[in-house]
């Protein structure tokens, strides 16, 4: 058997030119799976065969998923797929046992998760499914953990012989979604209030933004980070502010890590393309300044200019783009300070596409995740709400086009 793995991976790698470690996490699969011994051919995660979802970064035959919710859909007709990960500057570890900051990866066939893996080594290879029958149907290879700590690469998606992929048609509505820890789904996987961080816990697909996008059939793109804001991210000093956990810094940039580098890259250090054009930009920043700002009145002051100077640098690059500015889940203090933004930059500038929408605090009858973070029940409240907003809004989109929307009035 082992002679056999070793024929074909060394077939991908002649005539490929791709490699892709063996994954002993995944070993330990295989009563799940039916294997079938069968040649595969590998292919590589460009635009002729998969399409792009979020800001990701496509570099020597790698195709990088940055932010939360990043990386890519396709259709497949295959009895056999296989997807070769390549691992960041944190992935070169024994195992992924006590780590925290790690890529998390899932793959959902048809909408049913098929995969939910930790990126701890350079290369990993996961069989995805492997059969008699034919699998037909739309793949999505999705990082849902978050830029800060780590980054995935996808460097082969492999099929059986006579196997075929080929890229999803965009989606007719597209929305971007700023924010923090809410959004990144933070310890989403993890309901108790007491437990800390771990990208493990972290899923971005079970948050009020992926869910939005689902239900109005939109392609998505996360700009998210956890415990950053506006002026200051999170401190437990009001009097010391957090001034380079700000994400108008950044906007323009692939992403921000802490440390995590990619083939010697750093996401900060690369321009982003802004080849994503949202029809709506959804911001939901204010909950991390917060803890700065505490109510001073200057602080609030420098919270609510900086903040009309973010819509104004979004309203930059996204010229069409209607932006919701957002605020609530995890408090609310600073949403008068939002309104007064928005007020004051459609007083100066006469742009009407842009409005406010305070969510409902989280309640404790729907239970709280890690570190008093939002449960997938409470995201599903928010993401009704937005959606209710943006139908009030956008009516004549809506009226256009009945079968985006899955969540009934």
């Amino acid at each position: 058997m082992k002679k056999k793995i070793f024929l074909v991976l060394s077939l991908c790698f002649v005539f490929f030119g791709i490699s892709c470690a063996s994954n002993d996490a995944n070993q330990g699969k295989k009563d799940e799976i039916k294997y079938v011994n069968r040649d595969t051919t590998s292919f590589v995660a460009n635009q002729e065969n998969v399409r792009f979802l979020g800001r990701t970064y496509f570099d020597n035959d790698v195709l990088w998923a940055i932010y939360s919710s990043s990386g890519v859909e396709f259709n497949v007709k295959a009895k056999r797929l296989d997807v070769c990960f390549k691992g960041d500057s944190q992935a070169n570890l024994p195992s992924p046992e006590g780590q925290t900051g790690l890529a998390r990866v899932v793959v959902f066939v048809n909408g049913e998760r098929k995969l939910d893996e930790l990126i701890y080594q350079s290369e990993q290879n996961f069989v995805v499914f492997d059969g008699t029958e034919e699998v037909e149907g739309v793949v999505q290879i999705i990082k849902v953990s978050e830029v800060a700590n780590s980054v995935a690469g996808i460097k082969a998606i492999s099929l059986d012989e006579g196997g075929k992929l080929w890229p999803t048609e965009q989606k007719e509505l597209k929305i971007e979604f700023i924010g923090d820890s809410i959004t990144c789904g933070y310890g989403i996987d993890d309901e108790d209030r007491n437990h800390h961080f771990s990208t493990a816990t972290e899923d971005s697909t079970k948050t009020y933004a992926y869910k939005t996008a689902q239900a109005l059939n939109a392609d998505y793109s996360f700009v998210s980070i956890s415990g950053w804001g506006v002026i200051s991210g999170y401190t437990s000093n009001p009097a010391k502010k957090s001034e380079y956990q700000v994400l108008p810094k950044y906007y323009d940039k692939l992403g921000f890590s802490y440390g995590s580098s990619f083939d010697g890259n750093m996401p900060q250090n690369i321009q982003w393309d802004f080849s994503f054009e949202p029809d709506i930009v959804v911001i939901n920043l204010g909950t991390n300044d917060d803890s700065y700002c505490k109510g001073d009145k200057d602080k609030v002051a420098e919270f609510t200019r900086e903040y009309k100077n973010f819509i104004t640098k979004i309203r930059r690059y996204n010229p069409d783009a209607y932006i919701l500015c957002t605020l609530g889940i995890m408090g609310n203090s600073l949403f008068p300070a939002i309104q007064t933004a928005v007020n004051e930059f459609q007083t100066e500038t006469g742009d009407q596409k842009v409005d406010t929408l305070q969510f409902a605090n989280q309640n404790m009858a729907d239970g709280i995740a890690a570190d008093w973070h939002p449960t997938e029940k409470t995201n599903e409240k928010a993401a009704k709400l937005l959606i209710e907003k943006l139908r009030e809004k956008m009516p004549h989109w809506f009226a256009q086009h009945k079968r985006a929307s899955r969540i009934q009035k």
